[in-house]
This record gives C-alpha cells, sequence and structure tokens, in this order.
C-alpha cells in the first residue's frame, strides 16, 4: 500500500469516527477535522456510500450515519486474541481477507478488515461487504491431516459459529449444508474454507467468515434473503464481543476435529440442519437431483434419499435448496 493509499484510507476512517455518533456533522466541520476542502469532504462521503456506507446528506445540518456502528479497535481485543494465541493483522480496506493471509499464510492468525473489495464466497460468487457494519475475517489452520480427512470442515466452522452464536443468546439459528448459517431461511454467514500444501498432510488452510452483525436495509446488490444480528436482536450488536466468541468457540471445535474428527460433529449438525427431513433440489455440474436431506454422515457429505436408497452428496461444485412446500 503506497503513503497516498493509506492517507485516504485514514482520513475515511476519521470521517467514520466523527460520524458514528449518530448525529448530524456539518461539512465545514469536517473538513476542519480533517484539514481539507469542503469539496474533498464531499468526495470522501461519496467513496464511503458507494463503500456500502448509509450515509444521508441533511439539507441545512450536513451529514448523518443512520445506523453507526464503532469502527473495530484492535487494541481493545488484543488481550483476548492474546489469551487465544492469536496474531492479527487489521487494515481498514482489503481485497479479500483470504487473499492477504494466502499472501502470507501463518498458523493461528487472524486477517480483519472493514471493507473488501474483492469478497469472496463459495464457487467464486462475489461476497458483498458492506463498509464498518459486519465482519469480514479469515483464521489460518496448520494441520497435518491429510485432505481427505477435512471433508466436514466447512460443516464445523459452520457449527462453531452456531454455537458461539447461541452462548450470546441469539436463537433460531440453523446451518445450510455445506457453508452457510440461516435464520428462517435467510443468510447469516458464510464461510468459504481454502487449503494449500501437501494433500497427504501438512496442510495450510484458510478459514474465511463473513458474519452479517450490523447490516440493516435490504441492499440490490445482494441476490439472496439475508438477515444480521441487529435485525434479529432490534439493536446495534458490539461486533468486537462477536469477533471474539466465534473464535473462542473455533479454536474449540477445531482442536476437537483434528483429534476426533467429523463424528464428534454429526449429532451437532444434524441438530441445527434447516434442510433435515425436507424435500430439496442438489444442483450439481451434471443435472439436479430431487429427494429428501436426511442429515450428513460422519463424513459431513449430505445424505439424500433418492430413489429408495440413501446416496451420499459430497461438497464441491454442488448446491442445495430447499423445495417448495
Amino acid at each position: 500500500m503506497n503513503s497516498q493509499t493509506a492517507h485516504k484510507e485514514q482520513q475515511l476512517s476519521q470521517i467514520i469516527q466523527l460520524l458514528s455518533d449518530g448525529q448530524c456533522h456539518s461539512g465545514q466541520k469536517l473538513a476542519e477535522e480533517l484539514e481539507v476542502s469542503r469539496a474533498y469532504v464531499w468526495k470522501l462521503i461519496q467513496q464511503l456510500q458507494e463503500y456500502g456506507l448509509e450515509l444521508e446528506s441533511v439539507s441545512g445540518k450536513g451529514y448523518l450515519w443512520q445506523s453507526p456502528s464503532a469502527l473495530l479497535d484492535s487494541k481493545k481485543f488484543i488481550m483476548a486474541l492474546g489469551a487465544l494465541n492469536i496474531s492479527h493483522e487489521y487494515d481498514f480496506l482489503m481485497d479479500s481477507t483470504n487473499q492477504r493471509l494466502k499472501e502470507k499464510f501463518k498458523d493461528k492468525h487472524l486477517v480483519i478488515t472493514e471493507y473488501q473489495t474483492a469478497g469472496r464466497g463459495r464457487r467464486g460468487r462475489n461476497w458483498q461487504s458492506p463498509l464498518a457494519t459486519n465482519l469480514y475475517f479469515s483464521y489460518g489452520w496448520k494441520t497435518e491431516q491429510p485432505v481427505q480427512q477435512l471433508g466436514g470442515l466447512s460443516l464445523v466452522v459452520g457449527i462453531s459459529i452456531v454455537e458461539a452464536l447461541d452462548i450470546m443468546g441469539f436463537e433460531k439459528l440453523q446451518l445450510k449444508w455445506p457453508n452457510d448459517v440461516r435464520v428462517e431461511q435467510q443468510k447469516l454467514a458464510g464461510i468459504l474454507v481454502e487449503l494449500t500444501g501437501d494433500a497427504a498432510g501438512d496442510l495450510e488452510v484458510i478459514i474465511g467468515i463473513g458474519l452479517n452483525v450490523n447490516m440493516q436495509s435490504q441492499q440490490e446488490t445482494i441476490e439472496q434473503e439475508w438477515t444480521s444480528l441487529a435485525n434479529l436482536s432490534g439493536r446495534s450488536i458490539d461486533r468486537q464481543a462477536i469477533l471474539v466468541f466465534v473464535l473462542k468457540q473455533l479454536q474449540i471445535n477445531l482442536k476437537l476435529f483434528e483429534q476426533e474428527g467429523f463424528a464428534a460433529f454429526q449429532q451437532s449438525w444434524n441438530q441445527y440442519d434447516e434442510s433435515f427431513n425436507k424435500r430439496v433440489e442438489v444442483h450439481q455440474s451434471n443435472g439436479v437431483l430431487h429427494g429428501t436431506a436426511k442429515g450428513v454422515n460422519k463424513s459431513g457429505a449430505l445424505l439424500l434419499e433418492y430413489n429408495n436408497e440413501i446416496k451420499p452428496i459430497f461438497a464441491g461444485e454442488v448446491s442445495l435448496k430447499v423445495e417448495a412446500s
């Protein structure tokens, strides 16, 4: 990152911090605080709006952040991360947290940002990342497990998110095979797991998580229905507390997964499985299967009752859809 880009990011961060009190701030006041012109402040406001920040221009008063959320402060959660033996890297903007971690992998390392310019979901889909609103982070995990024993890993990550949020009092949480956390068929979180290294062992695992925390209005650019923790609770949520709870549960479950495999989580998955015993469509590269979902097996494969037999479906270029009842 060059110095000019870093300086602009600092200015964007300053504006967000000033507007985070939920009050109107005039362009003149913002210009004085940043020691720039009002015209330049307007350009910065436009940039923030393009990043998805819900800023309103109030005639005669200035700019208002409709649903303010405090910026992540690594100084506040560094103690908790230290207790978990997690190192971290934070930048205001990134192309993708998974990509950043892939370029410079470290075990037990957290990469987190306020905004991703090129966030990705499963199957190469874009992940919408409104600024300073949700959680976008990646966690590095090094394992000696061979790749064939990691088939249920994304499911374990989903279980970890649900268990952490359940501890914090959130309800009606469900899991959609293989990598979504949902509430009443609305997406709350997505997971992207990527592997590099030796397939026989000594693998570098990058666990990417996007969790909707304080996003409020439905955005036209998002293709599927979604919800957020703020929508579920009716209040603004402390993103740092959510982050620490999720990381803590993830570490516990990764250790268990390495020791006992996905079999230790099969019952937990089936407890939260939104498609269990429902008619579903399984979209594969070679066509669509219609059947009844029967949970997952000890490897994390979806069990589909199809043509009077149970067929295991493995994650990959596959998508699952619950049929309308």
